[in-house]
């Protein structure tokens, strides 16, 4: 075995023992398990029994907003008429698209992911300053193994705990939709509207799509507290400054949106899901593109300051 590998293990050791993880697992699961139960509830006050005459009612209510509305805007013109075409394909082919499916549940597990990446950040703002904190830095670094590759195995360890997280959110949830709705809905298709004919998609595919974007935000997260752990000695100061920056970057970025530069925050490229359908980029000229390449370049400088700060800190105190 590798001395990479053995330095991966021995930090996923450091991981899994200690009962502050699997209460971090814990929680996610019975997350998992509230978010399921409430929904599940929720839908249970709703009386599907009248569907279809709600939902012609409402094409109803929509025909007559097209036809009566002089002023109406193109944008919400056209969400109006996708919203008619859709409820004509959900009475045409039986479908309740009020009543919950198993992708219903997979979709709303969705949000839980932010949950996955603060349990992350805590363990990845910890990885290096608590080697400090206990004490045993020096012990680490007598070895034959250079720093680069200690740091390099704390960051692959922590990598893998977010992994460990994502699959454990999707397969909960995947579950949970499977119990509570049953598992033929695993078929059901994605409905979208395009040049005014209604297109059958992968749920599947669709649910993928998000929790991939979200994983790049999940690694940008990760890293940027990484970093912040070689720069600490202190696991406490590293953790609350990494979830300072996690918890208020997105609000900053909203605040100063208003500013042409703000394009090149972090915070304002580092939610991948505002380039899906539907979604609104901060900035009108901000492309998916553009928002990888300034990730990119976060992630490498980033990477380059924390093994700076690693590899030339002085650990004689």
């Amino acid at each position: 075995m590798s001395s990479l590998s053995k330095l991966t293990r021995n930090e996923n050791m450091k991981i899994y023992r200690r009962s502050r993880t699997w209460i971090m697992i814990g929680f996610l699961l019975l997350a998992i398990a509230l978010l399921s139960g409430i929904m599940k509830w929720d839908e249970s006050r709703v009386d599907h029994s009248n569907w279809e005459q709600l939902l012609e009612g409402q094409n109803a209510g929509l025909q007559q907003q097209l036809t009566e509305s002089g002023e109406i805007d193109e944008e919400y013109k056209a969400y109006l008429t996708e919203q008619i075409k859709l409820n004509e394909y959900y009475l045409e082919h039986g479908i309740n698209p009020h009543q919950l499916s198993l992708w219903s549940y997979v979709s709303s597990s969705s949000n839980l992911i932010m949950l996955v990446t603060i349990l992350t950040v805590v363990i990845a703002a910890d990885m290096i300053a608590a080697e400090f904190s206990w004490g045993t830095i020096k012990l680490l670094l007598v070895g034959p193994a250079s720093r680069s590759k200690i740091m390099l195995s704390k960051y692959i360890a922590t990598l893998g705990f977010a992994l460990l997280l994502l699959i454990l959110c999707f397969a909960a949830s995947f579950a949970a939709g499977g119990l509570l709705a049953g598992f033929e809905g695993v078929n059901q298709p994605l409905l979208t509207v395009q040049n005014g004919v209604v297109h059958e998609g992968s749920m599947i595919i669709d649910t993928l799509k998000t929790y991939g974007f979200s994983v790049v935000s999940l690694i940008m997260y990760v890293t940027m507290a990484f970093m912040i752990s070689s720069a600490f000695r202190s696991s406490s100061m590293a953790i609350a400054f990494s979830l300072l920056f996690m918890l208020l970057g997105n609000t900053l970025s909203a605040l100063l949106s208003g500013y042409s530069w703000s394009k090149y925050l972090l915070f304002s490229n580092i939610d991948l899901t505002q380039y899906l359908e539907g979604g609104t980029p901060l900035r009108p000229e901000m492309t998916m593109g553009f928002s990888i390449l300034m990730l990119a370049a976060y992630y490498v400088a980033f990477q380059i300051i924390a093994w700076l700060l690693f590899t030339k800190r002085d650990v004689a105190a």
